[in-house]
Formats: structure tokens, sequence, C-alpha cells
């Protein structure tokens, strides 16, 4: 069970998601973070495998149909840069999370108290990777988006 208030974040995470991926060019995916860090697509890739990852704990079966945004290579993971794949992905992966989590009479193997907590923390955790995402961004000189769209879903605008 999803409290009527996670539910309603996790769409508003989700709008934001949505604003940074319809900002992205595909010059911007290959931005890394300051001190050899992440580029914009491996940021994007972790904000995207996450929940999928957790959410194989309590639901393999629908969570295991989302498409992975990487391939291994001689055991390095390369992320996808597709941005129209991505869109497309983390499309699929907001529904399809948030649907599990509301279906699901169990919490199942993950480790999380409950699975508004497993949200919440999924939420936590796209929060960080977006700042370090924009942080790429601001520091190889591309433009950010507007501070109203990236805010605005959290004051219901």
């Amino acid at each position: 069970m999803v409290s009527d208030s996670v539910k309603e974040a996790w769409q508003d995470n989700t709008k934001i998601n949505k604003v940074i991926l319809d900002h992205l060019t595909p010059e911007m995916v290959h931005a890394r973070t300051p001190g050899e860090g992440f580029t914009v697509a491996e940021h994007l890739l972790e904000i995207l495998h996450t929940p999928k990852y957790f959410g194989l704990k309590f639901n393999e079966e629908k969570l295991g149909a989302i498409p992975n945004l990487y391939e291994v290579k001689d055991n390095e993971y390369i992320a996808e840069t597709d941005l129209g794949r991505i869109r497309e992905v983390a499309q699929q992966t907001a529904v399809d999370v948030l649907e599990a989590a509301e279906a699901a009479d169990s919490k199942g193997e993950l480790p999380h108290t409950n699975l508004d907590m497993y949200l919440i923390h999924m939420m936590v955790h796209d929060a960080h990777h977006r700042g370090q995402l924009l942080l790429a961004l601001k520091t190889n000189g591309f433009p950010l988006p507007s501070e109203d769209l990236v805010w605005g879903p959290w004051k219901n605008q």
C-alpha cells in the first residue's frame, strides 16, 4: 500500500525528471561531473535503474520487464546516450514502479521498512543525481533548465 502523499510526491518527482530529460540535448549527455565523476548519461542511468534494482525485490515479473539503459563491455557499464530511448524508459519506469508498489501485498525482500519508504528513498536518490547532473551541465558551460520548471511541481504549479 502506498500513501496518497507519497503517490503525489512520486508523480511530482516524475514531472521534474521529465523537465530535466526534455531540457537535455545529445551534446549534454556526455558532460561530466567535476573530479572525473559521472557523465549526465550515467546520472540518468542511476536515476532510472535504481528503482528497478530495488523493485525487483518485491515484483520481479513487472519490474523485470523494464529495459536496461546500459550494456556491459569488458566488465564496465556503458550508459545509454540516446535521449529518445532514455525518455521512453523513464516514463515506463515511473509508471511501472508506482503501479507495482500500489499493487504489492508486501514489501517482499526490500531493505526498506515499507513501500512508502522505498519510494521516498528513490525520490531522494533522484534528487541527488539530478543535482549532480545539473552540476555537470553548469561546469561544462551548458544552460540549466528554468528554476520555475524544476521547482514548479513541488509548488503545485
